[in-house]
């Protein structure tokens, strides 16, 4: 009892329960605070007794405790000394348990092959006769993988190479992975991840060649096409899937403008015309220029051929004035035009009118044909100024420039045209052109012409108005362009209205 009436006892015991039933741990900070501040009081009031005898000021000793900004009152209780030491101890326990300790012990005798098998069995290590032929001859494991290297071919793609920017420093680089559509089912749905250089001179159209040169790199199969232009980037989702709502990212617009980390190489679908193997006829005018025609096989017959010409030519066919074709290296011998294009052993002919000789045919003046002369100038830039024709507003006045290389429309301004409605300017390269033909004739002297042109996956148009006399000029400087380029979306589309021509010929033929 003497001991539970003492003073210090009681206050150590109390203190005491505190700190241990406290989980906050806030107890057993400010009572050390406490126990601090009296001590230093305690020892301050005994200095300055002894120095000059006057009592110092309690405000001077006390003070509250510091609130500290991740003391987290709000948030979460902290947890007390004990609490993490046993958190410690339970932890260390758990990985314990995992751990298995194997006493080693000496065995003392002797491993027997025949009871416990020829786990440990000794072998001989034969000397490697073979190399030290080859080092004789001079030739060493180095130099067998250089040959064999050698034989492997080179990459076609190596150009592109330059855009891998995982040995890059100092660069920007992105990693994307990439969903391989053409590699065996087993193997699509692990995406191959590239690392591309971005810049402002990084197009897509690189991305396609940096997958294509990684891809063959890596040895995969099948082999890709040597074209990478074969190829473009779809968007994709995490399974591989690719998204074919949206349209494949264009290969002229830079990386960086893209943020995607998951696209798809794609193989694009070409058309089977192009696949197929063509064959151009020439068919030369006399002092008029000539005509190439692709067709489609050499079963055609010279018939169709010339019924080809003159409708390109718009030469009217009369009573008494008929036209035939000759081969171009035998000169009055007319070929027969019920024979197919595999039995005239040539793809180059003449066309001439019955009863004249190669130098007699001429241009009647109502014929609308060009020269040889005009075909050779249709190259030479030349501007006109026309009205390009909208369905929901009124036609507004553009300069048309044509040139053998690109076709620009630019606005010609105007102080009462809305900028709400204003025409952008546009230009596309002659390779995009499908066709120019005039649609209508106006009593008004005035004519409508059609520009069609590529637009991506589909064919688009633009039409223009202006002098019939002007339509005409345009359209035959166009079309004379077209001729001489044969760009492949050209032969796409005269293909394509030849084949529907046929599909129309063919129903009339059936429904009568």
């Amino acid at each position: 009892m003497a001991m539970m009436d003492h003073k210090n006892f009681l206050i150590s015991h109390l203190r005491n329960s505190f700190v241990t039933s406290d989980d906050t741990g806030m107890c057993e900070m400010i009572i050390d605070i406490e126990e601090e501040d009296e001590r230093l009081k305690k020892k301050r009031v005994d200095s300055s007794l002894s120095d000059s005898g006057v009592d110092s000021s309690d405000n001077e000793l006390s003070h509250s405790y510091d609130i500290l900004p991740d003391m987290d009152y709000v948030a979460h209780r902290r947890r007390s000394n004990t609490a993490q030491r046993l958190e410690r101890l339970k932890k260390e326990k758990r990985n314990q348990s995992k751990v298995k300790q194997i006493s080693w012990k000496d065995t003392a005798t002797e491993y027997n092959i025949e009871e416990k098998g020829f786990l440990f069995d000794k072998k001989d290590v034969k000397k490697m006769t073979p190399q030290k032929e080859h080092t004789k001859k001079g030739h060493s494991v180095l130099s067998q993988q250089l040959e064999t290297s050698s034989n492997m071919g080179e990459n076609p793609f190596l150009e592109f190479a330059k855009f891998d920017g995982r040995a890059s420093v100092g660069v920007v680089t992105r990693k994307i992975d990439i969903f391989l559509t053409m590699a065996p089912p087993e193997e699509r749905p692990y995406p191959m991840t590239v690392t591309v250089v971005v810049g402002n001179n990084t197009k897509v159209q690189d991305l396609v060649g940096l997958i294509c040169w990684q891809y063959t790199n890596e040895g995969r199969e099948p082999m890709l096409n040597e074209n990478p232009e074969m190829y473009c980037l779809h968007i994709a989702e995490d399974d591989g899937e690719v998204d074919t709502d949206f349209p494949s990212l264009d290969s002229k617009e830079p990386v960086s403008k893209f943020g995607f980390t998951k696209l798809a190489l794609v193989e694009k679908e070409m058309p089977t015309e192009i696949n197929k193997q063509a064959y151009v006829v020439t068919v030369n005018i006399p002092n008029r220029g000539f005509n190439k025609f692709q067709m489609d096989s050499m079963s055609i017959t010279m018939r169709e051929i010339l019924e080809r010409v003159l409708k390109r030519r718009k030469i009217r066919v009369r009573p008494g004035l008929e036209y035939n074709l000759e081969k171009q290296s035998q000169s009055g011998v007319s070929v027969d035009l019920d024979a197919s294009l595999a039995c005239m052993d040539t793809m180059e002919f003449c066309l001439v009118r019955e009863n004249s000789s190669r130098g007699d045919v001429k241009q009647d003046e109502s014929e609308n044909t060009s020269s040889m002369a005009e075909s050779l100038t249709s190259h030479h830039y030349k501007s006109f100024i026309v009205s390009m024709v909208h369905r929901l507003r009124t036609n507004t006045d553009v300069q048309l420039g044509i040139s053998g290389e690109k076709i620009e429309i630019d606005p010609v301004g105007s102080k009462g045209s809305s900028r709400l409605f204003r025409q952008r300017a546009v230009t596309y390269d002659a390779d995009s052109i499908a066709d120019c033909e005039v649609i209508e004739e106006k009593n008004t002297g005035k004519s409508v012409f059609r520009l069609t042109y590529s637009g991506g996956h589909e064919y688009k148009h633009h039409d223009f108005e202006a002098d019939t006399e002007v339509c005409n000029e345009i359209v035959h400087k166009i079309n004379n362009i077209l001729e001489l380029r044969l760009s492949p979306i050209r032969k796409d589309f005269v293909t394509n209205r030849e084949r529907k021509l046929l599909r129309k010929r063919e129903s009339l033929n059936f429904s009568s």
